[in-house]
């Protein structure tokens, strides 16, 4: 994306992630596209809330869209 380009462009060296908005597998997998690697916060502790176990299948599914 042009957005991504200019990002790049500026960042120089400086590795390139992307955060805001990334909820879903599909999300992580666009983001990571593009970029150097993904952060995704409000989403993980809102499953984090949830217990042990919807983290670990949350997280296992971004792993799966990154990893495919």
């Amino acid at each position: 994306s042009g957005l991504a380009a200019r990002a790049r462009a500026a960042a120089g060296d400086v590795p390139l992630y992307a955060g805001f908005g990334i909820s879903t597998a599909a999300h992580a997998r666009a983001a990571a596209e593009l970029t150097d690697g993904i952060v995704v916060g409000s989403r993980a502790v809102e499953v984090a809330a949830e217990g042990p176990e919807p983290l670990r299948d949350y997280v296992a599914s971004l792993r799966r869209a990154l990893d495919a």
